[in-house]
């Protein structure tokens, strides 16, 4: 009995499989405010001309494009705009402008740019309150308000109103509720106490039951009129006859009938107060679940079909839903277990068709892929009861394998109901490692599982173990197995990380399939007997057998819109197209003509992406089965053929530019130009494909800018930051996801080029380039005989600079050769001056001496000058009495002031300092230097000294004023007073009073290296005044050194034994002769051998030597004392006049520097200095501070 009520209900499953193939159950899209929609109560729908939709909401005016929504509101300081955020009613005329009629706000156009709203007044005809509905025919627009009336407005505005108390009395008081065209033109009117129509300029009434009928909604769809009412739905059809279906009585009073659309396939979707509806001929609709829009109310208040077939469906209070045109080849069910899985939950009838389901308390039950019923098979076991499948297979014995994870294997006779197990613990026990995978029916009476790796071999009768292979035998090589499966020839394929692998059953090993290994294989499928495809991370492979072997003919990867990605399973259908599921959705690949890839995913009803492993099957009927990993189960028509292609609509959304720094608009719809120095175009397309809009595709092409066609992937948005100047013409194209391509839209556009590449530019530019080029030219000979003077000047400058370079070189040597004959010249009239000498003789040697240090004066003058030039002129910054540096100035030039018979003046400031920092020598030459002159050149009168404090600033400088009673100097004069080698007069002044003009040129020079300056105020014939700025510190407390002298007596006081060192016989005679009459004993030695020989016979108390002596140096010479122990002082005494020469003794240790020529006081103060001095042993090498002598009685430390 059991056995024969299961044949009846496979032969039923058979017939219902043959006349449908998947359940009929749709699945929407919704989209609400969290997609941007405005608002869920959506009263109107419309598509305009473009192919955008329109919704006429609670909250405003709403645009769809497929991705976003365009809000139109109210704005109380706009003129311009939506009249009244709660819209009732939208209707778009046969010129495109968009109509709306807004609750208590009146009726308004929208501009054909979609900016701006045109209000419509009707206040003469009608309450602007009061208006409830609109719709239009050709150029007309038809309103209905509350007060029983209709209102035609023409094209030129002209507002007609038709009362409908002129057609009855008793409509006096009746509210129009509805306006509808019919396709034949007339005009419906609705109300609640009868139907209407408008014919030959007057309103009639309908044919009863109608007359009477209590009417709240109208729609027109094809040739048929729809009308609603509180006693069901009446239809009109194509010949004017009307008729009430038997089934109309369902959408009376409480479910009215409020909306109507196509179905495309012969029937309607209808939408009442209960929901949406589906008619099937004449028998009674069937209510269509919303799935997750239906909570609570659920009225359907509109619907619309767009051009591409989908239809729209809002929900009161919830939202906006979108049907597919091709719901009705996808399901999605949920298993009778309701239980989630991460196995697959796939059980295939495979030779009874549907598929096999377990129920919570073990019963099997059989699913009807075509209707979406659950069967009771009669055989229930409590070994089913709450069994986890991880796979099955339906054997060709009629058996029904159960891989589990309760005890692994398991085994039902559907025609005995036989049960068998085969647990891990018992003979021929299935694998340890994990759960079942894949089971395979062989055609030699065998069965293959797999499980982690692990291949098992069984008898198909008795379910024995024939083979297990554990992963790393039998030829593999222990990578993960993807899948098994029966292949093209007849043998047990294997896909694994190493590729595909065919068992070999003679052998009992797994061999490579040539050509097919190398890189892991997630699935495979075979087509015929010599066809396989076989996927992989590159992409999908067909290969084709022949007697060369396998060969593959066809590879669709990443290049042609498959990522590389795993596969979870494969199938094929009849019409030789491949299925993939994946972790990112259903893939169908079709290479039959032109190739296509295609995704199904979420936008296509699927409640996830992800499938589960090994989980996809194609049923006998092309019914493709998957499992996902909610639990849900997937059931695909793939025979039923694609939507019939169509042409979407591409618009352009945007056309931007950043002009002066802000983005402004471009006009979308006429070409345009762009300026120099735009930046940043950016142009908008949106693909008004509604279907999958983020699957939608676009492709740019710019004209002379690309080379072809530019793939923008899901963005229609394009951005070009910078253009050369040129006309060009772009391309955009859009693509759907099913391969439906847009016309090609053109935009053209012009760059401007800047100014100087217009006509006009180019002609400024070339005459330019002419005058330019003449002044290049121009330029050219100025720039050659600038270049000639700027030779000649720098060949001038050059000799200039070697002349003085030479006149440098010229005074060192020079003052170096004069100071050694001086030496002897002031030193023997020293000693002549020390004899007895009668008057004559006297006289005689005074003027030798005097005339001897005039000459060295002007020898020291000039090297000053070359050291300021040469920039080594150094200062010896101290300490120093300020007032006794006056005190011996004046005391040094009064006499000679006197001695011309004029009076001298000596003013000193009681603010002047005693004590100040500066260079003593310097100061006092700058002194004589002035005073001097000043005495030289005033003929009587007198010669004023003034010294006071400094103005500028306080405890900082000095001011020094000489002043005379001369000749006084003219402007020009003063001008070139202080050039080198200039005096007033030229030659006369020189042959009158002397001198060599250096003095003042000198004075200034130093002044200004000491950060001073000096000034000269003079005017012809009341004398000159100098005045000598300089910036002198202050210095306010002074240590004052305890005098010894008389405590311990001077270290000249005794007779010394000197060795002198000096290659000049006369300069050594003088020296020798200045010492001898000062009672010291003194060694002389002609140069440095001689002098080393002496220090080791005899013990001196000091040494004099010089620098330039024959063979060995005298630096080489002292460093040689040195190094034998000599640490008595050392006193160096040269001609030199160089700042080295100077640093350079000191470095090799001596104590002294002394410069030719010298005087016995000269000697025998340095010798009492460095006597005086503590002496220790130091290195050579170490530069110290010594003392420099220059000049008869000055010193310098």
């Amino acid at each position: 009995m059991r056995g024969a009520l299961l044949t009846a209900l496979l032969v039923l499953v058979s017939l219902l499989t043959a006349t449908a193939a998947v359940p009929e159950m749709p699945r929407f899209r919704v989209l609400d405010a969290t997609s941007g929609l405005p608002s869920n109560v959506v009263r109107a729908m419309l598509q305009d001309a473009a192919g955008y939709l329109w919704l006429a909401t609670s909250d405003g005016l709403a645009r769809y494009d497929g991705t976003a929504f365009k809000v139109w509101r109210h704005d109380p300081n706009d003129s311009g705009s939506l009249p009244g955020d709660s819209v009732l009613a939208l209707y778009i005329d046969v010129q495109d402008r968009i109509w709306v009629l807004s609750e208590n706000a009146g009726l308004a156009v929208l501009d054909a740019q979609r900016r701006r709203f045109i209000q419509v007044p009707v206040g003469s005809v009608a309450k602007t309150d009061a208006l409830h509905t609109l719709t239009g025919h050709g150029d007309a627009i038809w309103l209905s308000d509350l007060h029983a009336s209709v209102i035609r407005i023409d094209s030129a505005g002209a507002l007609t109103r038709y009362a409908l108390a002129d057609v009855s009395p008793t409509l006096k008081d009746t509210p129009v509720v509805a306006l509808t065209f019919d396709a034949n033109g007339r005009l419906w009117v609705g109300t609640p106490d009868g139907l209407l129509y408008f014919e030959a300029g007057r309103l009639h009434l309908a044919p009863p039951p109608l007359d009477k009928a209590s009417i709240h909604s109208i729609a027109a769809v094809g040739s048929r009129l729809w009308v609603g009412s509180t006693d069901g739905v009446y239809l009109q059809d194509a010949e004017g006859r009307w008729r009430a279906p038997n089934w109309g009585p369902m959408f009376a009073s409480g479910n009215l009938l409020l909306s109507v659309a196509d179905a495309g396939d012969g029937e309607f979707w209808l939408g009442s107060e209960r929901g949406l509806w589906r008619t099937r001929q004449e028998r009674p609709p069937v209510q269509i679940p919303l799935s997750d829009m239906h909570h609570g109310v659920s009225t359907v208040s509109s619907l619309w079909r767009d051009t591409s077939g989908g239809l729209w469906v809002p929900v009161y209070g919830r939202g906006l839903g979108y049907l597919r045109q091709d719901w009705k080849r996808m399901a999605v069910v949920r298993p009778s277990d309701g239980g989630e899985s991460a196995y697959c939950n796939v059980a295939p009838a495979a030779y009874s068709g549907g598929l096999w389901q377990l129920n919570r308390i073990g019963e099997l039950m059989h699913l009807n892929t075509s209707t979406g019923e659950l069967v009771h098979t009669g055989w229930q076991r409590h070994e089913l009861r709450g069994m986890n499948i991880t796979t099955t297979l339906e054997d060709s014995r009629g058996r029904l394998w159960l891989a589990n994870m309760q005890n692994g294997l398991s085994r039902l006779d559907l025609k005995n109901g036989q049960w068998r197990e085969w647990a891990a613990h018992e003979d021929d026990a299935v694998p340890l490692y994990g759960p079942i995978s894949w089971i395979v029916e062989m055609p030699d009476s065998s069965l293959w599982l797999e499980a982690l790796g692990v291949l098992q071999q069984r008898d198909l009768e008795s379910g024995r173990v024939l083979n297990q292979i554990v992963p790393g035998s039998h030829g593999l090589d222990g990578s993960r197995v993807e899948q098994i499966g029966l292949g093209p020839d007849g043998r047990l394929w294997l896909a694994a990380g190493s590729g595909v692998y065919a068992w070999e059953s003679q052998r009992r090993m797994f061999v490579p399939i040539s050509d097919l290994t190398g890189t892991r294989a997630y699935s495979f499928v075979p087509v015929g007997g010599n066809e396989v495809w076989v996927h992989r991370l590159r992409g999908l492979e067909q290969w084709r057998h022949s007697s060369h072997g396998w060969k593959r003919v066809a590879l669709v990867g990443p290049q042609h819109g498959l990522p590389a990605m795993e596969s979870l399973g494969m199938q094929h259908d009849a019409q030789g197209r491949i299925w993939l599921s994946t972790r990112r959705g259903l893939w169908r690949i079709d290479n039959t003509d032109e190739l296509q890839v295609r995704n199904f995913g979420l936008r296509d009803g699927l409640g996830t992406q992800e499938f589960a492993e090994a989980c996809l099957w194609m049923a006998p009927d092309g019914v493709l089965v998957g499992g996902t990993t909610d639990g849900y189960l997937m059931l695909f028509d793939t025979a039923m053929p694609d939507p019939a292609p169509f042409v979407p609509q591409l618009r352009m959304e945007t056309v931007s530019v950043i002009r002066a720094g802000r983005r402004i608009d471009l006009p979308v719809d006429q070409p345009f130009e762009l300026l120099p120095n735009d930046r940043q175009l950016i142009v908008g397309a949106r693909l008004l494909s509604f279907g999958d809009p983020l699957s939608n595709r676009y492709s740019y092409w710019l004209k002379g800018f690309d080379t072809g066609w530019i793939d923008q992937g899901s963005s229609g948005t394009r951005e070009f930051s910078s253009l050369p100047p040129a006309d060009y013409t772009l391309l955009i194209q859009g693509t759907d996801p099913m391969g439906n391509l847009s016309r090609i839209h053109l935009v053209t556009f012009r760059v401007l080029p800047p100014w100087w590449r217009s006509a006009w530019g180019m002609s400024v530019l070339t005459g330019s380039g002419l005058l330019l080029l003449w002044g290049v030219a121009w330029n050219y000979h100025r720039r050659l005989r600038r270049r000639a003077c700027l030779q000649l000047e720098q060949h001038q400058r050059e000799v200039a600079e070697r002349a003085s370079l030479a006149k440098t070189q010229f005074l060192a040597t020079l003052g170096h050769e004069v100071r050694t004959p001086m030496t002897g010249v002031l030193g023997m009239s020293e000693l002549l001056l020390e004899t007895p000498l009668d008057t004559r003789q006297h006289g005689y040697a005074t003027s030798i001496q005097a005339a001897g240090k005039h000459l060295l004066r002007l020898v020291n003058d000039a090297l000053d000058l070359a050291k300021i030039e040469a920039g080594k002129l150094s200062l010896e910054r101290r300490d120093f009495d300020f007032h006794a540096l006056l005190e011996q100035v004046v005391a040094m030039i009064r006499p000679m002031v006197e001695r011309k018979g004029l009076r001298f003046v000596y003013r000193l400031d009681p603010e002047v300092p005693q004590y100040v920092h500066g260079d003593t020598d310097r100061l006092q030459q700058i002194l004589l230097n002035l005073l001097i002159n000043a005495t030289k050149f005033t003929e009587h009168g007198e010669v004023v000294l003034q010294v006071a404090p400094g103005q500028e600033q306080a405890c900082l400088g000095v001011r020094i004023d000489v002043a005379d009673t001369g000749p006084g100097l003219s402007e020009e004069q003063c001008q070139r007073l202080f050039r080198r080698f200039e005096q007033v007069n030229g030659a006369s002044t020189a042959a009158r009073y002397g001198g060599s003009g250096l003095g003042l040129a000198i004075c200034r020079e130093l002044a200004t290296v000491m950060e001073g300056e000096i000034h000269v105020d003079s005017e012809l014939g009341k004398g000159t005044c100098f005045r000598v700025l300089l910036p002198l510190p202050w210095v306010l407390a002074v240590q004052h050194a305890v005098a010894v002298m008389d405590a311990e007596p001077s270290p000249c006081s005794n007779p010394l034994h000197l060795l002198l060192i000096e290659d000049d016989p006369t300069v050594a005679e003088v020296i020798v002769e200045l010492l001898r009459v000062r009672g010291h004993r003194v060694t002389h030695a002609l140069h440095g051998l001689e002098a080393l020989v002496e220090v080791t016979l005899t013990r001196f108390d000091a040494c004099l030597c010089d620098l330039d002596l024959p063979g060995l140096d005298g630096a080489g010479l002292i460093v040689q004392l040195r190094a034998q122990g000599q640490f008595f002082p050392i006193v160096v005494v040269t001609a030199r006049t160089d700042a080295d020469a100077q640093r350079q003794a000191l470095q090799v240790g001596c104590d002294a520097f002394l410069r030719k020529p010298v005087t016995g006081e000269m000697l025998e103060q340095v010798l009492t200095q460095v006597l005086s001095a503590p002496r220790q042993e130091a290195d050579v090498d170490t530069p110290k501070k010594g003392m420099e002598w220059e000049g008869p009685g000055s010193v310098t430390r």
